[in-house]
């Protein structure tokens, strides 16, 4: 018994078989795409945090925008690790980064990491 293949039994395999890769490649590259994407509530969390950041950063330009701001305010000369030195104790009772941020007048992301630390060092 001979087994042949015609040119248009071939070429209808072929068809075939790219329609079924390029579907599972579609079908896998957006199944990939879903599940690099933040949630939504991850999302509105680090838009309220950014929030937070800016409304700090406005009162901090306000006041170095004050007509009668001096360089030498107490604020100024306060020892500069002081700020991590409080964000510390802070991480260490449990205050999340956004709130130890706006508190400390740190970033966002350096009470982040202040926060892991602690966590790692618990």
């Amino acid at each position: 018994m001979d087994f042949v293949i015609t040119w248009r039994e071939l070429l209808i395999a072929v068809v075939l078989a790219t329609v079924v890769y390029l579907l599972e490649a579609i079908f896998l590259s957006h199944r990939k795409g879903r599940a690099g994407l933040p949630s939504q509530s991850a999302l509105l969390r680090e838009l309220a945090d950014l929030r937070q950041e800016v409304a700090g950063l406005r009162q901090r330009l306000d006041r170095l925008t004050e007509p009668n701001f001096s360089f030498s305010q107490e604020e100024d000369r306060r020892d500069p690790l002081a700020a991590y030195d409080e964000a510390v104790t802070f991480a260490r009772q449990g205050l999340s980064a956004a709130e130890i941020a706006q508190r400390c007048g740190i970033s966002t992301d350096e009470a982040a990491l202040i926060v892991v630390m602690q966590k790692r060092n618990a």
